[in-house]
């Protein structure tokens, strides 16, 4: 087996796996004395590739330990469903190139991103419609210019 060609690396396999088994595990009223059972045992095992995880755990170590409540039917508590509402945030963006009022951008994505959310026309909906300048008429005289224009220069490329 390949751990059998250097202690270092049995070693190193062994202590994540101590690791991993914690993780796992470990309850909340056990977890501030197995972690700082694991953290002497990295520190007594002194490997390099280890160092930055040991100053890690230290650092860190409030809030690991309470990172094992588990107050939701035996589940661990996660920012797993905030990192999607975000991820969604982020796609709902870049799908539609940007929102010039945020108002309207707020009501899409309440709307996109909740289930049960249904669409409802009452007397009470209003516009959200952007202050400000409004646009100018449309000029039904340019545009048949420009499509004179665009036919001309397809009439002269076919005389070639």
């Amino acid at each position: 087996m390949i751990l059998c060609l250097n202690s270092n690396l049995s070693l190193a396999y062994h202590l994540k796996k101590m690791y991993r088994d914690f993780n796992r595990n470990c309850s909340y009223a056990d977890a501030p004395a197995q972690l700082d059972q694991l953290i002497e045992a990295f520190e007594a095992a002194n490997l390099y590739c280890y160092k930055d995880f040991v100053s890690l755990l230290k650092n860190w170590r409030t809030e690991i330990i309470n990172s094992f409540q588990r107050p939701y039917d035996n589940y661990k508590q996660s920012n797993a469903l905030t990192e999607h509402f975000n991820s969604r945030l982020r796609e709902l963006i870049t799908v539609s190139n940007g929102f010039a009022n945020f108002e309207r951008f707020r009501a899409r994505a309440i709307y996109s991103l909740n289930n049960h959310t249904f669409y409802v026309l009452t007397s009470s909906l209003s516009s959200n419609k952007r202050k400000g300048k409004t646009r100018g008429p449309y000029n039904k005289l340019k545009e048949v210019l420009l499509e004179d224009d665009r036919n001309n220069h397809v009439d002269t490329m076919n005389d070639d």
